[in-house]
């Protein structure tokens, strides 16, 4: 089933752009676009070395609109290998497929309709939790998961569900989405739900702002209260984040707390640019409601596009979560067909 999407994708796209070119009013248009990810990322830590894979991937990207008011969406992630030694077919890829009929992480990241119609849109089917603020908002293939946070690399963000979304004009949008919980991981048990509140903002013209609260139902009769705020400011070749949020990963469960992850990038050109970024998580012990535990991350880096669709990164970073260092090298591109 999982190759059958890829091959009816590729098979129907012609057809796709035939039909879009001979009605142009009708405003169908598709694209497909595929995305290999190689990294080379040794780590260290207590004077060993670990050679990883960082986060080499295939994914894919499958969207584009019906008609002037529908449009979707898919994305799969095909492959994730995190070990040269287990090689391609590891821990990692086996896991994408042995939760395909799970709610938790698996190669169907997203795949929903969305119908627009004057301010108002609602989208349909598989999506990402209104959450995370602007960490979330970069597509998975093109993050550094070693300077994300741990809500980053912990959350099950993509999750069944509807969203509501008002657009009162082109610097802002709201959104009201409900969402089935990660924590009931069968995907035909009885659900668990998150309720969802975004706004997603451009003042004047430099600043944007991502604001999320969602409540995340962890129990039969408890939610968990996430709020995260993220913003970022355009100031010439310079930008500027920072994500704030009230909660953090802990063993695989969220736990309450205050992520702060500033982050700052210099454009040099339209084919070089330089980031550095940081995180400082604090967060609740879990048999000790009354102590808590830290802990700090940082790194800097470049990505250089020699050619069109292609990206070549290199970066460096410590985390002491994990007390290791970590340098990649890595190669991403871009193929995109139609669009």
């Amino acid at each position: 089933m999982k190759r059958l999407l890829v091959v009816c994708a590729a098979a129907l796209l012609p057809c796709f752009l035939v039909s879009a070119q001979e009605a142009d009013n009708s405003g169908r248009s598709v694209g497909l676009s595929v995305i290999p990810r190689l990294d080379l990322a040794p780590e260290f830590s207590d004077g060993n070395g670990n050679f990883t894979l960082g986060n080499s991937s295939l994914y894919s990207l499958f969207e584009g609109a019906l008609s002037e008011n529908l449009s979707f969406s898919v994305a799969n992630h095909w492959l994730g290998f995190y070990s040269i030694e287990k090689g391609l077919w590891a821990e990692d890829t086996k896991a994408l497929y042995q939760n395909t009929l799970k709610r938790t992480s698996n190669w169907l990241d997203w795949a929903n309709l969305t119908y627009s119609a004057g301010d108002f849109s609602v989208t349909l089917g598989k999506d990402m939790v209104t959450t995370g603020g602007l960490e979330f908002d970069d597509y998975d293939f093109d993050v550094h998961p070693f300077l994300a946070s741990s809500l980053w690399n912990g959350f099950d963000c993509y999750q069944w569900g509807a969203k509501l979304g008002w657009t009162p004009s082109e610097s802002h949008e709201f959104t009201f989405q409900v969402t089935t919980s990660p924590y009931v991981d069968d995907l035909f048990g009885k659900p668990w739900f998150n309720y969802s509140l975004g706004w997603r903002g451009t003042i004047a013209d430099a600043v944007q702002t991502i604001w999320n609260a969602t409540a995340i139902q962890q129990y039969s009769n408890e939610f968990f209260w996430l709020a995260t705020l993220g913003q970022r400011a355009e100031l010439g070749n310079w930008t500027v984040g920072l994500d704030l949020s009230n909660a953090s990963m802990m063993e695989g469960d969220l736990a309450y707390g205050l992520t702060v992850m500033p982050s700052v990038s210099y454009t040099l050109s339209e084919s070089m640019d330089f980031f550095a970024k940081g995180g400082w998580e604090t967060f609740l012990a879990k048999n000790d409601g009354l102590s808590s535990n830290t802990c700090w991350w940082a790194g800097a880096g470049m990505n250089w596009y020699p050619v069109e669709n292609l990206r070549i990164h290199a970066l460096g970073g410590y985390n002491s979560l994990w007390e290791c260092a970590s340098v990649s090298l890595g190669v991403t591109y871009y193929l995109r067909f139609g669009k």
